[in-house]
């Protein structure tokens, strides 16, 4: 049992799951939803502007990749009547891998590289999305309820934005994982967090990371220096090419390492597959990352209907037949060196293939962020002529930058609030909600979703605020975001779902309200067993 006694209202708290020196991490459950979730309690108040900011920046990062199947998920956030801040995150009964280290010993080459190329996976899509983790190792690396393996701990993670400073320090840092110039307090960038994953992926394969003594002895900062200035140490007993691979990710001048999750995660799956080819490796350019385009797109590793040429990412770490030195594949297939066809074109090619994907997917977002903020009836919340007309004819219209009809749209029939049904599907993550300032994420409608958008409409004239528990009061609001119109709104496909419903409201982000956004969303979710639905269940006749 816990020493104090803590409560917090809509959950039963059980017991502590685990204690460090910055929380505490209790098993509760959450009674609304009758789920088993990780409450984490920050032992230290918000006391300063910096506290808040920095309680903000984690789960900001955090409820931003909300929803990658290999990042834990934040269901709520909040502060404490002693104002101790709290995080509600996914349970992760299997603990961490690097208790799995402690207690097991090193794990198989394909073991170790199924959880490289998942974790690859969310550390890329957190890049897209503006996030460095900054604090990657085994502890952090969870396994969830289903055997897969998820990131956590986004306490140090930063958020780079265009002429802002960062804060470096070296008294948060896991010394054994950070990358070589986070020790001379260099500016942080992606290619710190490729060097964090791929020690990771080399002390899951070895017992213990890189540069570190074979007895575990402490090192001094400055010994740990001297030491990470010096060549890789390669792995005896696993194949050539990951010991390739993992050389190049290691590298102590970021100048001359791989720097691209994306095409470290193909790197390591080609290891895998045993599909690797020699030739060199191609670095993507170290920036710090901008728009965050994940909102927009799929998580990297998931493919669209569409697109179904890739094969599935492995996801969990459950044992498997390891990868022998002498090349020999668990089905008794051996593949010499001799006998691999050079190409040496490979790598250049992911690395191209990453860079123009990444690219691509910020430009789409500025562009669909530039359609959201333009319009006057978009901005001001006021009914246009044109406007006006659409709501009787059931032409589409846009509203808050995405097409939307009145035709067939319960939403349209609550008199006098302007409410209209979105015409292509929007799909959301889980929300996270500080005291009314509400973080979320888009998400690929086909893959695991929480929320779906079911009706729109301009914030009432008298309720003008992008605060979602302000907002939510104003009778308008209650009356478009209400059951009644949710489960109206429902497709033939949302119908054939029998678990219950609920509502929520999405309210214009801090961004959108700075730019003149004046538009507000209500949502539904399937109270599923687990949280998560696939495709759409709401959607008006276009």
């Amino acid at each position: 049992m816990w020493s104090e006694r803590l409560e917090l209202p809509g959950y039963d708290i059980h017991g502590v799951l685990g204690q460090g020196g910055f929380a505490t991490v209790y098993r509760a459950s959450q009674l609304a939803v009758g789920r088993e979730v990780a409450l984490k309690v920050d032992s230290r108040t918000l006391a300063s502007p910096r506290d808040r900011q920095r309680f903000l920046r984690e789960v900001t990062a955090a409820g931003q990749l909300s929803g990658h199947p290999h990042v834990v998920s934040v269901y709520d956030a909040g502060v404490l009547a002693d104002h101790r801040p709290y995080m509600v995150l996914e349970l992760c009964p299997g603990g961490s891998l690097g208790d799995r280290l402690r207690h097991s010993g090193p794990l198989s080459v394909e073991e170790a590289c199924d959880v490289g190329v998942a974790m690859s996976g969310a550390v890329a899509a957190a890049h897209t999305a503006g996030v460095l983790h900054r604090d990657i190792k085994p502890g952090n690396i969870m396994i969830n309820r289903y055997g897969a393996v998820a990131l956590t701990d986004f306490g140090l993670a930063a958020m780079p934005r265009p002429g802002q400073e960062l804060s470096v320090t070296r008294e948060a840092l896991t010394p054994a994982y950070a990358p070589p110039e986070a020790f001379h307090l260099a500016e942080p960038t992606p290619a710190g967090d490729v060097y964090s994953l791929a020690a990771t992926v080399y002390a899951l394969l070895h017992g213990r990371p890189p540069h570190f003594p074979e007895d575990g002895s402490q090192l001094s900062i400055a010994e740990l220096i001297v030491r990470h200035a010096g060549p890789y140490p390669g792995l005896p007993g696993v194949p050539a090419d990951l010991n390739e691979i993992l050389g190049h990710a290691l590298a102590a001048d970021p100048a001359h390492r791989l720097s691209d999750a994306g095409v470290l995660r193909e790197a390591l799956a080609a290891v895998r597959t045993g599909t690797v080819h020699h030739g060199g490796f191609a670095r993507t350019p170290s920036a710090a990352p901008t728009v965050p385009a994940h909102r927009d797109a799929a998580p990297p590793h998931h493919s669209s209907p569409r697109h179904t040429s890739q094969a599935p990412v492995p996801t969990t770490v459950a044992p498997g037949p390891p990868v022998r030195p002498d090349g020999t594949d668990p089905a008794g297939a051996v593949t010499r060196p001799d006998e691999r066809k050079p190409n040496r074109k490979r790598y250049r090619l992911i690395a191209v293939l990453a860079a123009v994907s990444v690219s691509v997917s910020v430009s789409f977002t500025v562009i669909t962020y530039q359609n959201r903020s333009s319009g006057s009836d978009d901005g001001a919340g006021t009914d246009t002529p044109a406007a006006s007309s659409s709501q009787g004819t059931g032409v589409k219209a846009g509203l808050g930058g995405v097409s939307t009809s009145t035709r067939d749209c319960p939403a349209a029939a609550v008199d006098g609030v302007g409410g209209r049904c979105v015409t292509t599907p929007e799909c959301w993550s889980g929300i996270t909600d500080i005291s009314g300032s509400v973080t979320v994420s888009r998400a690929d409608c086909q893959v695991k979703h929480v929320w779906e958008t079911f009706a729109i409409a301009p914030l009432p004239k008298d309720g003008m605020t992008n605060n979602a528990r302000d907002l939510i009061k104003h009778p308008d609001v209650r009356s478009l975001c209400s059951q009644d119109v949710l489960l109206g709104s429902r497709s033939a496909e949302g119908r054939d779902v029998t678990v219950p419903w609920k509502a929520d409201i999405l309210p214009p982000s801090a961004q959108e309200w700075a730019d003149g956004l004046r538009v507000f969303r209500c949502v539904g979710a399937a109270s599923t067993e687990d949280g998560w639905i696939t495709g759409s269940r709401f959607g008006a006749a276009d």
